[in-house]
C-alpha cells in the first residue's frame, strides 16, 4: 500500500496508524521542543518534513512560530489545511479559511497562508529546494525519519541538513519498539535508538547528537514514543 492509499484508508475511517492528536501529548512534546528551541517564536522559522495532518504543525502556528510544511499527499495537506480555518492563531482572530494561495513550481504545489507564517508543500521530500536552503531554525520531526526505509534515509537527512541553519535544533520522535534488534527492518514505523539516528548516512554526518529524551508519551501499540534532540554542526 502506498502512501495515498494509506491516506484514502485513514480518511474513510480505517486504522489511524501513527496519528496523534490527544492534547496532552501535544503539551509533553511542546514542552520539550520550546526546552531545546529556544528564543521568541516570532523570529523562528520551523520545518515539518512529511508532516500529513499532524496537529502539533498548527498549534505551533498558533504559539506564534512559523511553519512550513512538506508532504507527497495532496489529501493530507488538504486535511493540514482544515486546522487554519478556524482563526488567525488567535482565539480572537477573524477567519483566514480563504486566504490561501496557491503556485506551483518544480513540481511542487505550495500553499502560503496569509498570515506569512504557514507554508505547505505537496511534494517529494527529497528533492532538492535550493530556495529552502539555510532557512530554519527547528525541524519538528515526529515519525518522519521513522516511516523512511535505510535507501532513503541519506537523501532525506541531506535535505534536512540543507535546510537548517548551524546550530540549529531538531526536535525528533520516533518508535522503539519492544525487541528492538529483532524488529531493525520491519516497518513502517521502523524501530530506532540513538545510533541508527547518527549513523553517517543518516543525521551522523551534518548533526550531533544533543540529548536522548526517554518516552514521551504513550502509544497505541507495543514499544514506546520516544524522543531525540539533534544540534547541526
Amino acid at each position: 500500500m502506498g502512501w495515498s492509499d494509506t491516506w484514502s484508508d485513514i480518511l474513510s475511517g480505517g486504522n489511524p496508524r501513527w496519528k496523534v492528536t490527544g492534547e496532552d501529548c501535544h503539551t509533553k512534546a511542546l514542552a520539550h521542543f520550546q526546552e531545546y528551541v529556544k528564543g521568541d517564536p516570532a523570529d523562528i522559522s520551523v520545518l515539518c518534513p512529511l508532516a500529513g495532518d499532524d496537529p502539533f504543525v498548527y498549534l505551533l502556528f498558533t504559539k506564534g512560530y512559523s511553519v512550513t510544511t512538506i508532504d507527497l499527499v495532496p489529501a493530507a495537506v488538504e486535511e493540514m489545511k482544515k486546522q487554519f480555518q478556524s482563526g488567525n492563531g488567535s482565539e480572537s482572530g477573524p477567519s483566514l479559511a480563504q486566504e490561501w494561495t496557491r503556485e506551483e513550481k518544480d513540481n511542487t504545489v505550495i500553499w502560503k497562508h496569509g498570515s506569512g507564517r504557514a507554508t505547505l508543500m505537496v511534494g517529494d521530500a527529497l528533492q532538492k529546494r535550493p530556495g529552502l536552503v539555510n532557512q530554519f531554525d527547528g525541524v519538528y520531526d515526529k515519525d518522519s525519519f521513522g516511516a523512511l526505509p535505510m535507501q532513503l534515509r541519506n537523501a532525506f537527512c541531506s535535505r534536512i541538513a540543507e535546510y537548517v541553519k548551524q546550530g540549529g535544533i531538531i526536535y525528533l520522535e520516533c518508535k522503539l519498539k519492544d525487541d528492538h534488534e529483532k524488529v531493525l527492518n520491519i516497518g513502517p514505523p521502523f524501530s530506532l535508538k540513538e545510533e541508527d539516528l547518527m549513523e553517517k548516512t543518516s543525521y551522523g554526518d551534518a548533526f550531533d547528537y544533543v540529548q536522548g529524551l526517554g518516552e514521551i508519551y504513550n502509544i497505541q501499540m507495543a514499544g514506546q514514543q520516544t524522543g531525540h534532540i539533534l544540534k547541526r554542526k
